[in-house]
């Protein structure tokens, strides 16, 4: 793993929520690199000074306020008519220390508790899984715009563990499969928008591909993927292959394979 690598997982690893082999790699590689240790320890400082921040009492008039708004919701939901309480912003992280302070609001909000209920505290964590899977993604774009072919690799490889990619993501990886000068970048970007085959736009990214790709090896990938995924669309891009007199014989012999299969 690389510094960037480990820069991207230092929360969920500081948390926990990494599996043992991940772990151990980050571990190693902590154990060799000055950067990373600092960039560690730097999270963790902040996570233990949140933790031991002292809890401070509001007011009586400041709670009596808090609570003359909570029994007015109460009343309202008693008539049905459900007025939501304002949420909190829904800026982009950048820093760590953006995080920080998010997490420091989120234990503020927890000292009301007993005067919330279950549903706003659940609503409130979405947004925070929401905006972490956000920062990631932007993370994730900026690398596969790198310079160095076997970053912009790295992070297509990354890209395909998201689950539910946003649009920008899926744009990103389109683009590499379209242009990337570097063979095994297209083919990668390629295999990960596979994944996502569930969504319009890659689908047809992916046609549109096998259209303009000239690489007998991308053109192989492509075939087997849209045959994959029984896209019946990209019947009339794969015929054209075999009227194509230039289209070599290994690949003719991949649509000839898979043809029979979407008609």
């Amino acid at each position: 793993m690389n510094c960037k690598q480990i820069e991207d997982q230092l929360i969920e690893y500081i948390d926990g929520n990494l599996d043992d082999k991940t772990s151990q790699l980050i571990e190693s590689h902590i154990s060799r690199c000055e950067n990373c240790k600092k960039a560690l320890m730097e999270l963790q400082e902040v996570f233990t000074a949140i933790k031991n921040e002292p809890q401070q009492l509001p007011d009586e008039s400041l709670k009596l306020d808090f609570e003359t708004m909570l029994q007015k919701e109460k009343e309202l939901q008693d008539d049905s008519k459900v007025v939501s309480l304002s949420r909190v912003s829904r800026n982009t992280w950048k820093t760590p220390l953006q995080i920080a302070a998010t997490i420091a609001l989120m234990f503020s909000a927890y000292y009301f508790g007993t005067l919330q209920n279950n549903e706003s505290l659940s609503q409130e964590m979405a947004v925070l899984r929401k905006e972490k899977t956000q920062m990631k993604e932007a993370m994730t774009i900026s690398l596969i715009e790198n310079e160095s072919a076997s970053k912009r690799l790295q992070a297509v490889n990354y890209a395909e563990e998201f689950e539910k990619p946003g649009n920008e993501i899926l744009k990103a990886l389109i683009t590499k499969m379209h242009y990337d000068d570097h063979i095994n970048v297209r083919l990668a970007a390629a295999e990960a928008l596979a994944k996502f085959s569930d969504n319009e736009m890659v689908r047809k990214a992916l046609i549109d591909a096998l259209d303009m790709e000239l690489d007998p090896s991308m053109q192989i990938e492509l075939i087997q993927i849209l045959v994959s995924i029984e896209e019946k669309r990209a019947v009339p891009s794969m015929e054209k292959l075999l009227q194509n007199e230039e289209t070599p014989n290994y690949v003719r012999d991949q649509v000839k394979i898979g043809l029979p299969n979407l008609i």
